[in-house]
């Protein structure tokens, strides 16, 4: 059963393109993003969804369609990084762009086994899920590409500090495939690091920086939110 949406670089490209999976710098604008946010961090770990996951009392049925409807949004998020990529200026940034868009593309092309589904025009998702995707491709289409980078952190991190947070699963529970396979922040640091070393180079607007990811990780608490109807969270 795949369920592990942190898409991470291949060691090879990792390795070539010489970026530290380690924790980026303490006062790097990777933390600074994320510091800001945590409070929606904790709202997204206290959804009935994910306190589901921990418990192993989530319904699978809720557990499928959730991960179908996020599939829709990986499907997107391929294509949102070669957009990105194919405007990017900067030949390091296109080329870590390209990774992530080819690793985005190994991981969606489980789906087909995993969910039965081929391609984003097969699936209906939540009206969160396909308005967080449009915000996305809006960023990679018409913003600086780094900013692609920056809003795609959140799915990054957020879901690796959420496995941590569930770490260890109970014996026996069904869930813990997804809490061990998120339980690594490895993707998510290259990300930070990546930035941070971009950043040495090239002038980023952190106000713009900070307001784009904190939009995408209400997006993506809103996701967890509204996964389970009916059922209150916190």
């Amino acid at each position: 059963m795949k369920n592990n949406r942190t898409i991470k670089l291949e060691n090879e490209a990792i390795k070539k393109l010489q970026i530290s999976t380690g924790p980026p710098p303490a006062d790097s604008l990777f933390w600074t993003m994320w510091s800001a946010c945590t409070d929606i961090a904790e709202e997204a770990l206290n959804t009935h969804f994910v306190q589901g996951i921990k418990n192993g009392t989530l319904d699978p049925t809720i557990y499928g369609g959730f991960n179908v409807s996020d599939a829709y949004y990986c499907f997107h998020g391929a294509d949102d990084y070669l957009s990105a990529a194919n405007r990017a200026t900067d030949e390091t940034l296109k080329a870590f762009l390209l990774k992530k868009y080819n690793s985005y593309k190994s991981y969606n092309d489980t789906f087909p086994d995993t969910w039965h589904v081929k391609d984003a025009s097969s699936i209906v998702p939540t009206a969160v899920c396909k308005e967080y995707s449009t915000f996305e491709s809006s960023v990679a289409q018409s913003e600086d590409p780094i900013y692609s980078l920056v809003t795609m952190l959140p799915c990054e991190y957020l879901w690796a500090w959420l496995g941590a947070q569930l770490a260890p699963p109970a014996t026996g529970n069904l869930y813990a495939p997804w809490i061990n396979g998120n339980n690594d922040p490895s993707g998510a640091y290259a990300m930070g690091n990546f930035l941070n070393d971009y950043q040495q180079r090239h002038d980023i607007d952190e106000v713009k920086a900070n307001e784009l990811y904190k939009k995408a990780m209400n997006f993506e608490f809103q996701n967890f939110a509204t996964a389970t109807p009916g059922k209150k969270n916190g």
